[in-house]
């Protein structure tokens, strides 16, 4: 009971990671073909790192009309399925998380310096 509440709480960075790691390994599988698999493992890809964009995309479209680049994205995840090229897909859903992940890993960094510069500055000033 204790291991699925923890794993429900877990998220952030290293559900990030792990999500990128496999879907990772899941295109090389696709792309090496070696493994006799009942399903292209490019869907692995699509599954963690696509649905979370085409969810945001929806709930962006719906709550507010909010046309960001995530529905761009969820157009061309759903056009590469229509023409039956899954690993196009996944591709596609890799590279925006990575770049998602990166994005966020950046401005976490730069907000932490930020706070550090504020803390530097005095508390009074004298002319």
């Amino acid at each position: 009971m204790h291991t699925l509440e923890r794993f429900l709480e877990w998220g952030g960075t290293k559900k990030d990671v792990t999500c990128l790691v496999i879907s990772g390994l899941a295109l090389i599988v696709s792309i090496l073909d070696r493994f006799p698999l009942p399903f292209d493992a490019a869907w692995i890809a699509i599954i963690l790192c696509g649905i979370p964009i085409l969810l945001e995309a929806f709930i962006g479209l719906v709550t507010a009309f909010d046309i960001k680049a995530d529905v761009l994205v969820s157009i061309a995840l759903i056009a590469s399925i229509g023409i039956g090229e899954a690993f196009a897909a996944g591709e596609i859903a890799f590279i925006m998380q990575l770049g998602a992940l990166l994005e966020d890993l950046t401005v976490a960094k730069a907000r932490a310096g930020i706070e550090k510069l504020v803390h530097l500055t005095p508390q009074t000033a004298r002319r």
